[in-house]
């Protein structure tokens, strides 16, 4: 069976570049190329750049790290706790915690009570208990007494007095009666205004739904004659068929055989 080659065949030409194809292939492409000058120096070009591609190398360039291996690495620097500390007794380290927790006590105004109820903890800002402040005198009753006596006239006298201004003000005013009728007379004036301004528009409102309902009751007849119209015409149609019908048996039936 024999291979033939095309120049089309761009996939083959790369192969046989690279050397990556069978003998008989090969041979194909050799005597191909030997009669296409196309191809041949297409091979060419193509080899050339494979040559200078080979020769190119990466250029060197300074990392800011170095790959080692984890066998070669330096040993780390662990913080550890300062030998002072070691060396303090176990009974001075409890003796310093406790007085921290003290102090920390302290600032929180931590309070505990023991009571009937158990056991109970407060913190935070106490409040003030307030002191029951001292007497300054004894009791005395009669004297009491005295003082409740005293605020009651006080209280009497001013009501007193304050009747009285009542009184003059109501007498001074008296003659006021026919200016009082004046006003009354306003008032009952603009009610009746109020009062007719609110039939008017009573009265228009109703003439407005009146005719409101005139329309729409002429609309909604327009609707029901246009209906009953169709319904008409519908009806006259099915009778005229009918008489179509009848005409045509008598028709029929009147034809001699």
């Amino acid at each position: 069976m024999s291979i033939k080659f095309t120049c089309d065949d761009k996939a083959t030409l790369v192969a046989y570049l690279y050397g990556e194809i069978d003998a008989a292939t090969r041979q194909a492409v050799d005597d191909h190329l030997a009669q296409c000058a196309a191809c041949a120096s297409e091979v060419t070009a193509l080899g050339e750049t494979r040559s200078g591609l080979g020769l190119w190398a990466p250029p060197d360039v300074e990392l800011d790290f170095q790959i080692v291996k984890k066998s070669e690495l330096p040993p780390s620097n662990v913080l550890r706790p300062a030998r002072w500390w070691k060396d303090v007794p176990a009974w001075a380290q409890a003796a310093a915690a406790v007085l921290v927790v003290a102090a920390g006590l302290s600032i929180a105004n931590l309070q505990v009570t023991s009571g009937p109820n158990g056991l109970s903890v407060r913190t935070g800002w106490m409040s003030q208990q307030p002191v029951a402040a001292a007497l300054s005198e004894p009791f005395d009753g009669a004297a009491v007494e005295q003082r409740v006596e005293r605020a009651l006239v006080s209280l009497e006298q001013q009501l007193r007095t304050e009747i009285r201004s009542v009184n003059a003000e109501t007498t001074g005013t008296a003659p006021r009666g026919t200016a009082d009728e004046a006003t009354v007379r306003r008032v009952q004036q603009l009610l009746a205004e109020a009062e007719q301004r609110n039939q008017r528009q009573l009265a228009a409102r109703f003439v407005e739904l009146t005719r409101d309902l005139n329309l729409q009751r002429r609309a909604d007849l327009m609707n029901v004659k246009r209906v009953v119209n169709s319904f008409a015409g519908a009806y006259d149609e099915r009778l005229m068929r009918q008489s179509q019908m009848i005409n045509n048996v008598i028709r029929v039936s009147s034809t001699p055989q």
